[in-house]
């Protein structure tokens, strides 16, 4: 069923990366897509703060499934803390993430691990993260594995906001100048920006990214470490999302004073989706009930064939099944009690 939404614009003129964004706020509604599921389009979700064993975390875990069978996306970027108190054991994976994630992972989407203050270092090692051992790395990624010829290229950086020392710095700067890709990507746990009360923005971290990120055309960041969503309010044509509420909680944690705020959610869980098409990103941040909380497209200005605006994403063009999650997860990070998944292949 199609509701009403209000639309709202935001046009931001930027140099030398303008980026343009229109995003729509609606009535709750029924679980629905509003991406526009592009042939050959680029297509994740991102999620963060997750690795509790919670309820809470079991129940994002279904919606990313509900969703998955409206919107096929192939890969999940982790934005850190994948796993509480670790110490790397099988049974920390087994029920911190191969649970909650049982059907993903059966379906082969492949998951992409950023290190965060609470993961154990050996964490890089475990294969499904697809870290390659390495506390930092960069990918090129493509729809189903194969790149449409004179599509703009997308490529994302894993970097490890822990310990940036002088070798990640170089090995960063590198990859950013030879990097072709007109989508640069950035993901890492603890945010440049950030209306926490908590933690907030990560300043000695932001002086040496930003310079970087801005010289090499990086349009998008993810972190977490607040746990809540928040898009921040684009940054030297920079955008940033905090996404750290995948399965820990801060409720009514967003200072709204700081003026960062472009769209923050704080009274539960959440994670994103991201649909990557030519000079547009979509993306749609649902809720653990399966609410659409924020949503919209950014139009990559200096894209060939950029100069006709994205058109309003249209609420309720695809309805998403109900997943079952429970009633009223307790907020944090301390393990509840979850239901037990179809056991997933041992890694």
């Amino acid at each position: 069923m199609n509701r009403p939404a209000v639309f709202i614009k935001a046009v931001l003129r930027l140099a030398p990366a303008a980026l343009t964004v229109t995003f729509a706020v609606a009535p709750a509604a029924a679980q629905e897509l509003r991406l526009p599921l592009k042939d050959g389009s680029v297509r994740f979700a991102v999620i963060g703060d997750t690795g509790t064993a919670s309820t809470a975390q079991y129940d994002v875990g279904k919606q990313m499934i509900a969703f998955r069978t409206k919107f096929p996306f192939d890969f999940v970027i982790m934005v850190g803390d994948n796993i509480y108190s670790g110490t790397g054991s099988a049974q920390d994976f087994k029920m911190k993430f191969e649970q909650p994630y049982a059907q993903l992972i059966a379906d082969k989407v492949k998951f992409y691990a950023a290190l965060g203050n609470h993961d154990n270092p050996t964490e890089r090692n475990y294969k499904d993260w697809n870290m390659g051992g390495q506390r930092f790395y960069t990918w090129r990624a493509s729809p189903s594995g194969l790149g449409k010829i004179g599509q703009p290229g997308v490529r994302l950086f894993a970097l490890d906001s822990n310990y940036l020392d002088k070798p990640q710095i170089d090995w960063l700067e590198s990859e950013l100048k030879k990097s072709t890709s007109e989508w640069k990507i950035a993901f890492f746990h603890h945010p440049l920006y950030s209306s926490g009360k908590t933690h907030g923005s990560s300043l000695d971290l932001r002086g040496q990214l930003e310079p970087l990120f801005m010289k090499y055309g990086v349009s998008l960041v993810f972190a977490g470490h607040d746990h809540f969503y928040e898009r921040i309010k684009v940054q030297n044509g920079i955008y940033h999302w905090v996404c750290g509420a995948g399965g820990s909680l801060r409720k009514n944690n967003i200072d709204r004073s700081t003026g960062l705020t472009e769209v923050g959610f704080d009274t539960d869980y959440s994670f994103m989706l991201v649909e990557i098409d030519g000079a547009d990103m979509y993306f749609q941040a649902v809720s653990r009930t399966g609410q659409t909380i924020d949503s919209g497209v950014v139009h990559h200005a200096p894209f060939p064939g950029a100069a006709t605006e994205a058109a309003p994403l249209a609420p309720g063009s695809t309805l998403v099944p109900a997943a079952p999650v429970s009633p009223r997860p307790p907020a944090g990070a301390k393990p509840t009690s979850a239901p037990s998944p179809t056991p997933t292949p041992k890694p």
